[in-house]
């Protein structure tokens, strides 16, 4: 999957397995009060429980955007826990490493393609098919006039890239996500498989 993503131009990012839930959470404009930051989808790290805050002028920007909305357009959630921002957690998404290298990016580095295979830890019941670490795998491309049409172009020919012979799209709910979609893909051997 790297080699393939590499080949169609997206850059590797990296990060670190233990997070600032403000990657994790707060620049991703999840509420302080929504129920996926409880223990039962993220773990805590007991000690030292809260990192270091290294760009003071984001995460006031990323503060008043839950706050009031900044100057956003949105009114924000109201409210916005710093304390809870601050509280190390093990990464439950690779979007917390997408957040950190998107901060970083400057109008001259666009259009940019960049993608993350990594480690995730989220609470679950051990079984055949659940453990509490998973590998994710996710792009993000970066650019002006893109569209959803894009994306599904992307999905697509990723997927025809690893040997998929067929790809079709379903919409889909994701409380994350609006608008949504799912992606199954064919292959001669196992039929359709979802695949994103």
């Amino acid at each position: 999957v790297r080699e393939k993503l590499i080949g169609l131009g997206f850059i590797e990012a990296k990060g670190p397995l233990v997070e600032l839930n403000f990657w994790n959470s707060d620049a991703l404009f999840m509420p302080s009060d929504h129920p996926a930051r409880g223990i039962h989808d993220i773990y805590m790290v007991k000690e030292p429980r809260q990192g270091k805050i290294l760009d003071k002028d984001l995460w006031k920007r990323v503060e008043e955007t839950h706050k009031n909305g900044w100057i956003t357009g949105s009114r924000g959630w109201g409210n916005w826990d710093f304390e809870l921002a601050r509280r190390l957690v093990l990464r439950s998404q690779t979007t917390a490493v997408s957040a950190r290298t998107l901060s970083k990016l400057k109008r001259d580095d666009l259009p940019h393609k960049m993608f993350v295979i990594h480690r995730n830890f989220r609470p679950d019941v051990i079984d055949a098919k659940h453990s509490i670490d998973f590998d994710q795998c996710e792009g993000i491309v970066v650019g002006e006039g893109l569209t959803f049409r894009h994306l599904l172009g992307y999905l697509k020919e990723f997927a025809l890239t690893i040997g998929a012979e067929k790809v079709r799209f379903k919409p889909s709910y994701f409380p994350f996500t609006e608008f949504s979609t799912e992606m199954y893909v064919y292959f001669k051997d196992l039929g359709w498989v979802e695949a994103g």
